[in-house]
């Protein structure tokens, strides 16, 4: 039997508070997906038109390099 494994992407911890309230309430695995160059807070700035989320958002072709990689993904 496979198990369930959610997997999350949480720059400001809201995401992450729910995935691990997800992933207690089903009894999975938990991993979070991080990018390999941390956000930094200017890069979080919704307001600013060329900050990296606000980038990343509004063009689906740009998204971060991940760091790391989910171990024994076949189980």
């Amino acid at each position: 039997m496979r198990k369930a494994l959610v997997t999350y992407f949480s720059a400001s911890g809201n995401t992450a508070m729910l995935a691990k309230t997800l992933s207690a309430a089903i009894g999975a695995d938990l991993y979070e997906i991080q990018p390999k160059e941390p956000y930094t807070d200017k890069d979080l700035d919704l307001t600013d038109k060329k900050s990296r989320s606000t980038i990343e958002m509004n063009d689906k072709s740009f998204r971060p390099e991940i760091n790391g990689k989910v171990e024994n993904m076949d189980s």
